[in-house]
């Protein structure tokens, strides 16, 4: 009789791997933003096999299948967010009420529900068309250090090559647009630049995504770079920057990540959830890499498996410069490449 978790983790390659089949070949084309909000429904399910299964039985295997899916089913409907109106209470001086200044609360059914179709007219008519963006940020007072939020949902992103400013992007989307914005801390010269994607629904038509940003920095500052994608391809050449920490977060994506000697010691956290990431690191660094998950495919290049289950490359401990990998995935692959 197979375990529980041999079920559970048999049944979530079974049906991801027939889905993404079927939408390869053309055979399935569901709107998920109907089905998600129905996850409840496994949870139902699986009591009802609870109650009615004996113990110690096969079902349990299922019913622990079933509780997975309705997880990962609510937090995609959480994720999928829900079109909204920021900022946009109604409030305001009445006309016909203007000359005793009295504050009046718009209660006309037939006004409100003309705004709202206008507003929704606008979101659609925005729908589908690709918006650039272009956003840059100067070196105001010299900041020796510097943080880089990067979030982004499904797309493509990618920072290649330097600035003479502190931050530039473009962006190009046809589903939401981005915002930037900066913080600074001029006690400790330090700065903060953060680029996101607006919330809001996706709208796709005809299936056509289109969701890009480029980014450039400036090599001067220590940077500190947090990144969060959802999917998409990501392509990020470090190795002209003085990268100090980086955090990775993603759950399904193909990531090309390049670092660079320029800093002594490097500290790399990722957090996977069904991807592919390759790391190319200096062969003049010292690299070590720790592995946590349930299944991990790897490739190390030099490195060599130590006692403690860690991967080092040879004369890791006294190299001058190192980098160091803190990998967490579910099912990933990671590749080391050196150069």
């Amino acid at each position: 009789m197979k375990s529980n978790k041999s079920m559970v983790w048999g049944g979530l390659l079974l049906i991801f791997g027939t889905l993404w089949l079927f939408r390869l070949l053309g055979w399935l084309n569901v709107d998920w933003a109907y089905i998600l909000p129905f996850w409840p429904i496994l949870l139902i399910v699986a009591g009802l096999m609870l109650i009615v299964s004996r113990p110690n039985s096969s079902a349990n295997g299922l019913v622990s299948l079933l509780i997975t899916l309705a997880v990962i089913g609510g937090i995609a409907n959480k994720t999928n967010g829900k079109l909204h109106r920021q900022g946009d209470w109604n409030f305001g001086w009445n006309d016909r009420d203007r000359d005793s200044n009295h504050w009046s609360w718009p209660h006309d059914d037939q006004d409100e529900e003309t705004q709202d179709e206008d507003y929704l007219s606008e979101k659609k008519n925005q729908s589908g068309r690709v918006r650039t963006g272009n956003y840059s940020y100067d070196m105001d007072d010299n900041p020796t250090h510097a943080t880089l939020n990067l979030e982004g949902g499904a797309g493509k992103f990618s920072l290649k090559g330097s600035t003479d400013q502190l931050f530039e992007a473009s962006t190009k989307s046809n589903v939401v647009g981005f915002v930037a914005s900066r913080t600074s801390n001029k006690l400790n010269k330090s700065t903060t630049v953060n680029l996101k994607m607006e919330e809001g629904k996706l709208s796709v038509k005809n299936g056509h995504i289109t969701n890009e940003a480029s980014i450039k920095l400036n090599p001067s500052p220590i940077w500190t770079v947090d990144m969060g994608l959802g999917a998409g391809k990501g392509d990020f050449d470090f190795s002209p920057f003085k990268v100090e920490k980086m955090k990775i977060s993603t759950g399904v994506a193909d990531m090309d990540i390049r670092l660079g000697s320029i800093h002594d010691h490097v500290q790399v956290d990722v957090e996977a959830g069904v991807a592919s990431i390759t790391f190319e690191v200096p062969q003049e660094m010292g690299c070590e890499v720790h592995l946590e998950g349930a299944l991990n495919v790897k490739s190390m290049d030099d490195l060599e498996k130590q006692n403690n289950g860690y991967y080092r490359s040879p004369g890791f401990e006294s190299a001058t410069k190192k980098v160091v990998i803190n990998f967490e995935g579910g099912l990933t692959k990671v590749k080391v490449k050196r150069y």
